[in-house]
């Protein structure tokens, strides 16, 4: 473990099937074991499912980036994602620090604007409406185009505006490949196909007087390494075109897709799933996963076949080291020249978007337990006053133990047949966790059960208000001198907190 992680389950049997303990901020950690009864207490106040959000967080990953910049002697741009969650205090608390906003739609866009972002340092990325780019092109923010029309419908609603100023611009590519590497690359709704260059050319030195040409993107959700290094050469090698013709780009722009870690221990985690293939080999013993679906994996003839519908939950190289991985690798096109080297000596900015790797571990989201019994084939089940909304997202399963708090320490029951979490829908399928988790002991009404690490896609991002049930109310959390401080998400605003704190220094 880093210096800021820790442990919040200590104690962990040596002989509990599929135990995968979280990895959990050294912050989180603190608050969790000291301020037991402050969240039963906030849990009482705002209801349940409760995201907790610890703003302050952000500044050490912006901090991990920044240092690979500095190492490679980079200039750029980070941009803060705020796809991934919707709190406001991370907003407000990216806009204290050196990063843009990379924002998605009109309504993220008004949000990154309210929330103390200048318009020089915002960009606007995502399928876009004429509304979007109108207000994109009336503050003057950076548009990262996503298609020929999109390009057009720039110039056409610049005119109708009668701005006189360039609009800055990125141009997303897609459809990458080398005649060194074969690949299939999955289809994707992202970018203008590669092989269309040279029509992009064209029509960047027809308008040079209306768009100011910040140079070419791309972005991958995930990708195997030589095809993201591909890309990296790809655009190296157009914005070195695009100079030679006079487009003058500042650089170029790699998006992000760099992993996190969720769990705590990597044999651990590799054990997990060793141990999940091989319950399904045995149909007579226990399924460690809901209705024994494999997550991915089935039994074909005593053979385990298929792939994970989850994601790998401890990764080597994680965040700021995977940019740094792919800034120092050679690359063939180039004569064996790092991508960080060409930056540098063509004097060319590296913009990213680190999506959730800047929103690691900063947030948790909290659940209070309704009940629990016993399913028609005799499974413990732990009913949530939550539901699959809360904590979903459409790409990613969180399979991570959770931490339980009790109201009753004495009336704790031992749980060695293990648990599955379910929600409040009056849906069979609400289903809150599909693996079995094994805590020390069996949660009971009253009691909370917090799952780590979900501020990046997970709390908040395809939430919604499925039968007039609650979607959860946000608090931002933040440690000053030892002292632990909560706001409502909409309250917290580091700007004032900190010049009050100046004002007292100063009397």
């Amino acid at each position: 473990m880093g210096k800021n992680e820790a442990c919040v389950n200590q104690n962990v049997p040596g002989d509990r099937p599929l135990s995968l303990r979280p990895r959990v901020h050294a912050t989180i950690a603190d608050y969790i074991r000291t301020q037991e009864q402050q969240i039963f207490d906030l849990v009482d106040a705002f209801g349940s499912p409760l995201n907790m959000i610890f703003p302050q967080i952000i500044e050490e990953n912006i901090a991990a980036f920044r240092a690979v910049y500095q190492k490679h002697h980079l200039q750029g741009r980070i941009y803060y994602t705020t796809k991934p969650n919707k709190a406001q205090a991370i907003l407000r608390q990216a806009a204290l620090q050196d990063v843009g906003a990379d924002v998605s739609s009109e309504g993220s866009l008004k949000a990154a604007l309210q929330a103390g972002f200048h318009p020089s340092r915002i960009e606007c990325t995502g399928p876009k409406n004429k509304a979007y780019l109108a207000l994109a092109i009336q503050q003057g923010a950076t548009i990262n185009a996503d298609n020929m029309q999109e390009l057009n419908q720039i110039l056409q609603i610049r005119k109708a505006l009668n701005i006189a100023d360039k609009v800055r611009c990125f141009v997303r590519l897609s459809g990458f490949s080398s005649a060194r590497m074969k690949f299939t690359p999955q289809d994707g709704t992202f970018g203008i196909h590669v092989d269309d260059a040279p029509a992009i050319f064209t029509f960047l030195e027809d308008h040079k007087n209306a768009l100011d040409f910040q140079g070419f993107s791309f972005h991958f959700n995930a990708a195997v390494s030589e095809q993201k290094l591909i890309a990296i050469e790809t655009l190296l090698t157009l914005t070195i075109e695009a100079g030679q013709r006079g487009l003058s780009p500042k650089g170029i722009n790699i998006g992000g897709g760099f992993d996190i870690c969720y769990a705590a221990d990597k044999q651990e985690w590799l054990d997990y799933v060793d141990q999940l293939k091989e319950s399904l080999r045995d149909y007579g013993g226990e399924s460690l996963n809901w209705n024994n679906s494999g997550l991915g994996f089935r039994n074909e003839g005593g053979l385990i076949k298929g792939a994970p519908n989850f994601m790998a939950h401890h990764i080597d190289r994680t965040g700021a080291d995977d940019l740094d991985f792919y800034l120092c690798k050679p690359l063939a096109g180039f004569d064996g020249m790092s991508a960080a080297q060409i930056l540098a000596d063509c004097l060319l900015a590296l913009y990213i978007e680190p999506g959730r790797a800047l929103l690691d571990q900063l947030g948790v989201t909290v659940a209070r337990v309704n009940f629990n019994k016993t399913s028609m084939h005799g499974e413990t089940l732990v009913g949530l006053d939550m539901n699959r909304s809360n904590m979903h997202s459409t790409h990613q399963k969180l399979l991570t133990d959770p931490v339980i708090l009790t109201r009753d320490r004495a009336a704790r029951l031992p749980c060695p047949q293990g648990v599955y979490y379910t929600g409040n829908l009056c849906l069979s399928y609400d289903m809150i966790t599909y693996n079995k988790t094994f805590p020390d002991f069996c949660p009971q009404e009253g009691d909370l059960v917090i799952f780590i690490n979900t501020a990046p896609y997970i709390m908040d991002f395809v939430e919604s208000r499925t039968l007039h049930q609650n979607i959860a109310e946000k608090i931002a959390v933040t440690r000053k001198d030892g002292r632990f401080r909560w706001y409502r998400d909409a309250l917290y605003n580091p700007a004032v907190i900190a010049a009050d704190e100046q004002e007292k220094d100063n009397a």
